[in-house]
């Protein structure tokens, strides 16, 4: 019997294939959920989300209850200051979202035979599907895995870290030393290779087993349409499921109870595709496929998951915002044709009953308009809330601090051993314990070395608010500049630094000849440490492209074959843009590059160097560029002087617009770079960032950044 379970909880690694004889729990103490264990809780979006019997086992275990401890926003709260809901409740709108839908889908459409199982399945897969987050929403499976790997090579060897005792402690309540850096988990490099394309989808799946053998169940690959195989005292594997009226009262029957098909099936919704080692969805047929798309809609991204989190992140921040029940009512299935066959696993190895179609959610016509306004949705969330560039300063502090106090915070395994924090994503008894609260961790550390000692640094200056500066953004779209890497933007920012420090050292009055020069020269260049380069780019869900061109629609005149069998349901097709038109974006990406300084007194230095830098992707080829006698790229003479009055400036700028207008008028670059080379002498999309709007978090907490009339300044977030 091949059984998926939590290592310290499964007893049964040694059972003969078929034979459950050798498990070791006690029958007596297994509990049997009751049909009166309905509860009910009040939310601030849907109102009030009902918990059956099985919903509420899971919720009531420490897997579901450490989403308590993980921000839904992760640090925006720093700036949205009511943006403290946490993923716990999220996943409870998500789980009712799903059972909502399906529920409308049974109602409408009978003839697609959606069982009872299949609604308590799909909420579950709703329920569960973020289980695997880490700490500060998207930096521990985001930003912090990018550096890691980068810096892998360079992690600490570690040498013994001092012990956690303390002369004031009696001894016996004293917490053992924790063990050396170069003996938490594995190697860093190793892990990193093994582990590199990890998502927190997968974690959400090792987190779903752990829950399981919390309740001490879990799944038998080998007994698909079995039951849950008991592997230790929890919950009665043959009471988990559904309830129903009998004559005997209220009781699971054996065809409602859960089976580990099933608990496959909540796995293939939450992970969107066949899990690991399996060529097909193993859980429902293939015309029962729409299901797997309610909770992550793998063809057009319109899903239960984004409606709640666009609504509640809305309200958190914004002050508006609510689920449109349209998209939730009207939604129905037909038969449609595969928006990314290249894409599709089941386009590609023929697994579609129908070739090239699929059974779909798909929306009536009149819907069009709303579904785009959902997509722009998305689109406002990220510029203005997700993206926020004091929210993103704060994120790489947050990522900086944890990259640095990684090998001296061991987090315990359950099992009486430690492993690293960057590495506890690969054991589910480790993980349970990892939530926002590392950042207390640190900043309560008692180990005084030098890397730990940056870290509570790092935290007490996102305390006092002394936070990482976005000196400069621009609009990267049609420059060469986007096409380098945010390690190669570095290298030059850094190279152009020393052009910019003599220059400015020149006109000081210090003589290049002198014994000191140099020596203040290499003082004050920038290094790679003292900027982070953020290439941006925001768009409606699919890239330069519209997404409402992935979903499928049905016209008027067909909706009455929605009642028809399953082979014979109407064709949803791709709406034409005509029909909509006024209501289309103009673009539907946008790229913009930031430049963040980590110490605010480099921070003129970088502003100048990095505009310079700028200037130089301008030039169509880089050999125009006029070069440094040390190598740099300097487009024009750079000075560290107080910057000038408004006056001055508006007068500066339009001496500078004229005299660009005039060279390009001589000469007739590509439209692209043309576009970019206008916007860019405007001075329309850089700008230097206003000290007090440092003080206040980014401008405007709870609301939009307001941008002032006079200024014209322009997304700059």
């Amino acid at each position: 019997m091949e059984l998926i379970s939590q290592d310290t909880a499964n007893t049964a690694n040694d059972l003969s294939p078929g034979s459950q004889s050798s498990i070791i729990y006690s029958t007596h103490d297994l509990k049997h959920l009751g049909s009166s264990t309905i509860s009910r809780t009040n939310d601030d979006i849907h109102n009030t989300i009902t918990l059956d019997p099985v919903t509420l086992a899971l919720v009531d275990s420490p897997q579901f209850q450490r989403l308590r401890g993980l921000g839904q926003l992760g640090v925006a709260s720093f700036v949205y200051i009511n943006a403290t809901h946490t993923r716990f409740e999220h996943s409870l709108g998500v789980a009712h979202l799903a059972a909502t839908l399906t529920r409308n889908l049974q109602r409408k459409q009978p003839q697609l035979n959606i069982s009872e199982k299949d609604i308590l399945c799909v909420k579950l897969a709703g329920l569960c599907h973020d289980l695997g987050h880490g700490p500060f929403s998207h930096i521990y499976d985001g930003e912090l895995r990018r550096q890691m790997k980068r810096e892998a090579h360079r992690a600490p060897t570690g040498a013994p870290l001092p012990s956690y005792d303390d002369v004031s402690t009696p001894p016996r309540l004293r917490a053992p030393p924790p063990p050396p850096a170069s003996t938490l988990g594995e190697d860093q490099s190793e892990f990193m290779a093994k582990w590199g394309n990890w998502a927190h989808e997968d974690a959400s799946l090792t987190m779903l087993d752990a829950l399981l053998a919390h309740h001490g169940l879990a799944i038998d690959l080998e007994n698909l349409d079995e039951p849950l195989a008991q592997i230790g005292d929890g919950i009665n594997a043959l009471s988990f499921g559904i309830f129903e009226h009998t004559d005997a009262g209220k009781q699971v029957s054996s065809g409602n109870v859960l089976t580990s098909r099933d608990l496959c099936f909540i796995k293939e919704c939450i992970h969107a595709e066949p899990l690991h080692g399996n060529k097909d969805m193993i859980g429902r047929p293939v015309h029962m496929e729409f299901l797997y798309d309610i909770v992550s809609n793998r063809h057009s991204g319109l899903d239960v998951d984004k409606m709640d989190y666009y609504a509640r992140d809305q309200k958190r921040t914004l002050g508006t915002g609510q689920v449109d029940f349209m998209l939730i009512e009207e939604a129905f299935v037909a038969l449609g044709e595969c928006p990314k066959p290249s894409e599709c696993w089941r386009c590609k190895h023929n697994k579609n009953e129908l070739p090239g179609r699929h059974y779909m959610l798909s929306w009536p016509e009149k819907l069009v308009v709303k579904a785009m306004e959902f997509f722009k949705t998305r689109f406002s969330m990220h510029s203005n809330v997700y993206m926020h560039k004091t929210v993103k300063a704060i994120e790489y502090m947050v990522c900086d601090a944890l990259i640095k106090a990684d090998p001296y915070l061991p987090v315990p395994d359950g099992k009486g051993s430690y492993t690293r924090m960057s590495q506890a994503m690969a054991d589910a008894g480790a993980y349970v314990h990892l939530k926002d609260s590392v950042l207390d961790m640190i900043e309560c550390s008692s180990l005084d070395c030098e890397p730990m000692q940056e870290a509570k640094e790092i935290v007490r200056r996102i305390r006092r608010r002394e936070l990482y500066k976005c000196v400069l953004a621009i609009g990267a779209d049609g420059i060469p500049l986007w096409d380098l890497t945010d390690e190669e933007i570095t290298n030059e920012i850094c190279a152009v630094s020393e052009k910019v420090v003599r220059q400015n050292l020149s006109r000081q009055g210090v003589d290049e000849n002198d014994s000191t020069f140099r020596t203040r020269v290499r003082e004050q260049l920038l290094t790679p440490g003292d900027l982070i380069v953020e290439k941006r780019q925001i768009h409606h869900g699919m890239a330069d492209k519209n997404p409402v061109d992935l979903m499928r629609f049905v016209g008027k005149q067909e909706l009455h074959k929605l009642s028809s069998v399953a082979s014979e349901l109407p064709v949803a097709e791709r709406m034409q843009e005509k029909v909509y038109e006024s209501h289309i974006p103009r673009k539907f990406m946008e790229r913009k590059i930031r430049i963040y300084a980590r110490h605010h007194n480099k921070g003129v230095l970088l502003l100048s160097a990095a505009k310079e830098v700028m200037k130089m992707s301008m030039y169509k080829n880089k050999a125009d560029s006029p070069i440094s006698p040390r190598g740099g790229r300097i487009a024009s003479t750079v000075c560290l002087s107080p910057a000038p009055n408004k006056r001055q400036s508006r007068r500066s700028r339009s001496q500078s617009q004229s005299s660009l207008s005039q060279s390009q008028s001589q000469s007739s670059p590509e439209k692209g770079e043309n576009e970019g080379a206008l916007m860019f002498s405007q001075d329309s999309n850089f700008e230097e960032e206003d000290e007090e709007e440092e003080k206040t978090g980014g401008g405007k907490r709870g609301g939009d950044e307001q941008l002032s009339q006079g200024s014209k300044k322009r997304a700059l977030f």
